[in-house]
This record gives structure tokens, C-alpha cells and sequence, in this order.
């Protein structure tokens, strides 16, 4: 039987999909339903760059949650113009973002949905890197 094209996709950066009922390892996930659903809607491609602004990270690189996908997936799609014309600069800055720690701040917040509020503390954190120097210098 071959590899589902998820699995195949995934091979690429380095990152194997487990069931839930195992413990995830470094670079495993349990997020297929996510990534499926991001793959739907937007694509191998826009999968790829999400799974990039965590894989290919200094201090990201396990942080391989659902809501951590979903919510980085979010932002990007909300702020295409860092996507598409700052993808540089973009994975720069998540070099800089402990998604670890703001996912914890996120399901403290609890009953909140830890996605939502997860996807609010990574944009506040990208729009500091990416948009409020140039802001600055509008003023």
C-alpha cells in the first residue's frame, strides 16, 4: 500500500504523523485531522510554510500541536501579504516567538478555545516584529 499523500508530503520536512494513543516523539505530531483540513482548504503549499514556521525554527521545531498548526495557519491566512511577499522575514520571526510558552499562556486560558487565543498571541507577537517598525516610521 503506498503512503497517503499527506504522509508523503510530510516525509519532506521531516515529520511523522502518530496515532494518539502513542507519545509523540521529537518531530512527530498527532495533528493529521489539521493539517488535512489545512491541506484542503488551502493546499500542500500554504501546509508546507505553516509547518516550516515551526520545523525550521531555533526553538520551535517540536511544537507540532493542532492548535499551534491551526492557529499559525490563521494568521497567515488573515495577513497573506506576510505569507507571500515577507515569507523571510516571517520565518525569521518565528525564530524569535516561543510558541511553546504562548501555547501554554493559550490553555490556561481555558474555557476559551486554546486555538483562538493562541492565534491572537502569535499575531500580536508577528505584528511587533513585522509591521510596527514600519509603522514607526509612517509617524
Amino acid at each position: 500500500m503506498s503512503k497517503g499523500r499527506l504522509d508523503a508530503l510530510l516525509d519532506g520536512l521531516g515529520i511523522k504523523l502518530v496515532p494518539v494513543y502513542r507519545r509523540r516523539a521529537a518531530a512527530q505530531s498527532h495533528a493529521r485531522g489539521t493539517m488535512w483540513e489545512i491541506y484542503n482548504e488551502y493546499g500542500p503549499g500554504h501546509l508546507v510554510f505553516v509547518l516550516r514556521c515551526i520545523k525550521q525554527t531555533r526553538n520551535n521545531r517540536d511544537e507540532l500541536w493542532s492548535e499551534t498548526i491551526g492557529a499559525i495557519s490563521d494568521v497567515l491566512c488573515q495577513r497573506e501579504d506576510w505569507a507571500i511577499e515577507r515569507a523571510g522575514e516571517v520565518l525569521d520571526a518565528f525564530d524569535t516567538i516561543p510558541l511553546g510558552l504562548l501555547r501554554g499562556e493559550a490553555v490556561a486560558r481555558r474555557p476559551w478555545p486554546v486555538r483562538a487565543s493562541l492565534r491572537m498571541l502569535i499575531y500580536k507577537e508577528l505584528e511587533k516584529r513585522l509591521d510596527e517598525p514600519e509603522q514607526r516610521l509612517a509617524v
